[in-house]
């Protein structure tokens, strides 16, 4: 169980007085409620940001303490410890570990045990034709971020639905946001590396434009009008197709083999998504870990880049480790 959270808090507490007692007892609690709202917001807030730049996300986290939350996330999955009896639509955006690698690193640090096998699944020689003139981001930065990606986002997801998928027998999809309105925005704050980042996907499913220079041209609101048209039939019917409004009609469940003997796996062998936005266009996709010999379309052909079921299999298998 990771000490993580509770140290954050103990400094929290620290920068505003209440560090001279246990940091789990009830004086440090009834210390902390003393100090005012928004001085506590900005210490957190801006200790956050110092340790985990630069937004701060992940300095508190969810965590578990075996008594209100019994046990790691991927252990209670496997025990079928989950509300059963709901449609699902998960999600990941593409560049979504860009935000927390450094542009200028040279090398990957081991930061797990595992790290000698997790790098080799993401060859440098993979990444060379991502790194951009006057993007001043290494190669090594776009390495770092498939696997931050791939950590902190996809992989979790995949488990999650799959051990769903499993358990609970119902329909589950998927997508993956391929296309941001931000991309001005994050030209002009000098991280055009950043590209479908993080958050990418919630202007898009709020129809929402973007403030402060956002591209917000016709194809994007179309796409705006289709993604939130979706999650609107979602919430309604349980199918994101399903409406008199404008949906996107060709949404694959994720795991469409649904065998016992499918099911028995540990590890799914295909799946399909909802591949949102992008040169390739909206669509489904299908990606496999074996070899596939079906002629498969220029959309699928980049999703095959990601590797999803051969490094999420490997990720996934780390979890303990990982702490998830």
């Amino acid at each position: 169980m990771s000490n993580f959270v509770a140290e954050n808090t103990a400094t929290v507490a620290n920068s505003v007085g209440c560090g001279q007692t246990d940091p789990d007892s009830q004086a440090t609690l009834d210390c902390l409620r003393r100090v005012p709202l928004e001085l506590l917001s900005d210490k957190s807030v801006g200790l956050a940001r110092q340790a985990r730049p630069p937004f701060g996300e992940l300095f508190f986290c969810p965590s578990y303490d075996g008594d209100y939350i019994p046990d790691r996330p991927s252990v209670l999955l496997r025990k079928g410890a989950f509300v059963k009896g709901l449609p699902i639509i998960a999600s990941w955006v593409t560049n979504d570990g860009a935000w927390y690698a450094e542009p200028t690193i040279q090398r990957m640090p081991p930061f797990l045990s595992s790290s000698q096998r997790l790098l080799s699944l993401y060859p440098v020689a993979d990444f060379t034709r991502l790194v951009r003139e006057g993007e001043q981001a290494t190669v090594q930065y776009y390495r770092a971020a498939q696997i931050n990606r791939d950590i902190l986002f996809t992989c979790p997801v995949i488990d999650f639905t799959w051990q769903y998928a499993k358990g609970a027998a119902e329909t589950v999809r998927l997508y993956e946001m391929n296309q941001t309105k931000f991309g001005p925005v994050f030209q002009h704050m000098g991280v055009p590396q950043w590209r479908v980042a993080h958050l990418s996907d919630i202007p898009y499913f709020m129809n929402e434009d973007v403030a402060a220079g956002g591209d917000n041209g016709p194809a994007q609101r179309e796409l705006s009008t289709l993604l939130s048209g979706s999650m609107a039939a979602f919430a309604h019917t349980g199918d994101p197709r399903v409406s008199r409004g404008q949906t996107f009609k060709d949404w694959p469940t994720a795991y469409q083999d649904s065998s016992q003997a499918a099911l028995r796996k540990d590890y799914p062998e295909a799946l399909s998504l909802n591949i949102i936005g992008g040169p390739n266009g909206s669509g489904q996709a299908t990606t496999t870990y074996k070899t596939t010999s079906r002629k498969i379309s220029e959309r699928e052909k980049a999703l095959s880049w990601e590797k999803l079921i051969e490094r999420c299999r490997f990720i996934n298998s780390i979890q303990e480790e990982i702490g998830v």
